[in-house]
């Protein structure tokens, strides 16, 4: 039986084929491993010199450093910008309209009323302006807009625990009510709602299963854990930190941590009202907003 010709032509065009299917992506690495063309030196730039340690004394003395006046630069985001990420060593502006994507840098920001990105970090301050959306803010202060009288919220005394070392503990099974203009000092456990009268003032850490609400000028001299929310009603003290399941609501002139002594806020949501103040870190799952 006599071999059909088209038979065999079509078994050589397959092979041939499939030799170039399979062989030309490996070309490249084939070509370059017989004829390396990557192996010659790279150019030096003019003026560095070489040997010993002379390219790392001539790369220092050349980089550029910021002097005063780059780092006073002010940075503003205008309405309608839209940014990945910023990076500032001065001052930055973001107005209302404006968008970041990702990461915020600087020495100081202040936010007209814009939505922040995710994270947020300032070497001295943030001033947040009403209508401000955030999720992490971290400088060593945080503040809303002042709409009355600004009292140099960061000297304002706070309530200390020096008195209370080793305070005692207690447990209670129900809801848990400090009476107006009532001082406490003990470490509580409260399996209902914590509600902390008109101007008292509690010192010890305190942990809450329900919801912890502060009545105008109480406050907290510890740290507090509150599975539900916290609400504080205005011109409340809390030395935190200050940690919720559901939300952290801040009062007018409110403050939390003090200028020596950091603390944080933490929750699934944080509203600011004005006047509060924040020293240290406010992080949010969803989102925070100031009023």
């Amino acid at each position: 039986m006599e071999p059909d010709p088209m038979r065999s032509l079509w078994v050589v065009l397959w092979f041939g084929a499939t030799v170039l299917v399979l062989g030309l992506p490996l070309w490249p690495a084939w070509r370059e491993m017989h004829h390396p063309s990557d192996v010659k030196p790279l150019p030096l730039p003019s003026g560095v010199a070489i040997g010993g340690a002379g390219p790392q004394r001539q790369g220092v003395e050349s980089r550029p450093s910021f002097d005063d006046s780059q780092v006073a630069d002010e940075l503003i985001v205008r309405s309608g910008d839209r940014r990945h990420e910023v990076d500032h060593p001065g001052d930055v502006i973001v107005e209302a309209g404006a968008q970041i994507d990702s990461v915020l840098r600087a020495r100081r920001v202040h936010c007209d009323g814009a939505r922040l990105p995710r994270m947020v970090h300032a070497t001295t301050a943030i001033d947040l302006g009403a209508g401000s959306l955030f999720c992490t803010l971290s400088a060593p202060v945080i503040r809303t807009e002042v709409r009355g009288e600004d009292r140099q919220r960061e000297n304002r005394a706070e309530p200390s625990c020096a008195d209370a070392l080793n305070p005692p503990r207690h447990c209670h099974a129900g809801d848990f009510e400090l009476p107006a203009s009532t001082t406490l000092v003990a470490d509580l456990v409260v399996q209902g709602s914590l509600t902390l009268g008109q101007d008292s003032i509690l010192t010890g850490n305190v942990k809450v299963h329900g919801d912890a609400e502060l009545l105008a000028g109480a406050a907290l001299a510890g740290a507090l854990f509150v599975q539900g929310s916290v609400h504080c009603h205005g011109n409340n003290r809390l030395s935190g930190p200050v940690a919720a399941g559901k939300r952290v609501w801040l009062g007018p002139d409110c403050v939390v941590g003090r200028a020596d002594a950091k603390a944080s806020v933490s929750a699934w949501d944080v509203r600011l009202d004005h006047d509060v103040t924040v020293f240290g870190r406010i992080a949010c799952v969803e989102a925070g907003e100031t009023l």
